[in-house]
């Protein structure tokens, strides 16, 4: 009986070890909370399935990623808050929502300031000394930023008629990301636009509480709002950008070399990003004409109409900034091209 209750001992205790030593039975140090706003089937979500991967991987296990798609640990604004209060480890999301923070983001989301033609001078930006001026901003505020990606050029889409002119705007009810600058904007254009959040914009729409949206065309498609919105137009008024946030004390908590690793995830996730974002776009859009969305792309003419009526926007921003804030903005208007 001894002998037998040894053996079994013996046994487990080499089973032990063995999983010890194969990392399976090994805890992580680390484990970050990851979420977004999206589906799963989005590349918002692949993107941050990537960091997982990178991340998990080059730590030897010392970190884990749990990944959160559509609004699972909240709403877009409650996920930002819980980044700084340390509830959320990262989120990623448009840089309107942070510019709520951070003011200085919205030098970047003024109309027709960032198009698919000038785009690649952004991301360099980004990468670059501006990146890092807007990162040491963000610390001041608990946060940091480990990557920035596409979330890629905003369109139209309503129930009420074509939109091929500001004038076809006039008196629709359409829902804006909750950003200062934007709703300024569709209010020069003749709009009646409201904020609201991400995870209520289909059954408002489905509601008939508003009227039209804006996304780039892999949201809409991925979110099925061809559902219930009948026009799609290609009017490209804002180039949005996502930012992998991440809680600043959570990074710091970190040893030296997995803040590398995390840094360096974040970074290569974002890349694959933007050539996901730029191979996809055109097969989404396809998508959506087979699924009987009516896709109107405006004339040249048609959007320096839109491009006039939005100008003003420019002039009142600069006037409501701080003279600190002001050199930043100009900067950035100099970068591309302003």
């Amino acid at each position: 009986m001894k002998m037998g209750l040894f053996r079994v001992l013996t046994a487990s205790t080499v089973i032990a070890a063995a999983l010890a030593t194969s990392g399976l039975a090994t805890a992580a140090d680390f484990t970050i909370r990851l979420g977004a706003s999206q589906p799963a089937d989005h590349p918002m979500t692949d993107t941050m399935n990537r960091f997982k991967e990178l991340a998990e991987k080059n730590s030897g296990g010392r970190i884990k990623v749990e990944v959160y798609p559509a609004n699972q640990l909240g709403s877009q604004v409650q996920m930002n808050e819980g980044v700084k209060t340390g509830s959320v480890t990262i989120t990623y999301s448009s840089i309107a929502f942070i510019s709520n923070f951070e003011p200085k983001y919205n030098s970047l989301m003024l109309p027709f300031l960032v198009r698919k033609d000038n785009v690649d001078k952004a991301w360099k930006a980004l990468d670059g000394d501006l990146g890092k001026e807007l990162e040491a901003s963000l610390e001041k505020i608990g946060m940091k930023c480990i990557g920035y990606g596409p979330i890629g050029s905003r369109q139209i889409t309503n129930n009420k008629r074509e939109i091929k002119t500001p004038a076809d705007l006039k008196g629709i009810k359409i829902r804006l990301q909750p950003n200062a600058v934007h709703i300024a904007t569709f209010k020069a254009l003749g709009a009646n636009p409201t904020a609201l959040d991400f995870s209520e914009v289909y059954s408002a729409l489905q509601q008939g509480v508003i009227d039209a949206q804006e996304n780039p065309i892999d949201i809409i498609a991925a979110n099925r709002f061809n559902e219930v919105q009948k026009y799609l137009s290609l009017t490209g008024h804002f180039y949005d950008f996502a930012g992998l946030w991440m809680n600043k004390a959570f990074y710091d908590k970190l040893p030296p070399e997995l803040q590398k690793v995390v840094s360096d995830a974040g970074q290569r996730a974002v890349e694959f990003h933007r050539k996901l974002y730029a191979d996809k776009e055109e097969g989404y859009l396809e998508q959506l004409k087979k699924a009987g969305m009516q896709v109107y792309q405006p004339t040249p003419e048609e959007l320096k109409k839109f491009q006039v009526a939005s100008d003003p926007v420019y002039a009142k921003f600069l006037s409501e900034q701080k003279d600190k804030d002001k050199a930043f903005t100009e900067k950035v208007w100099k970068i591309m091209g302003r």
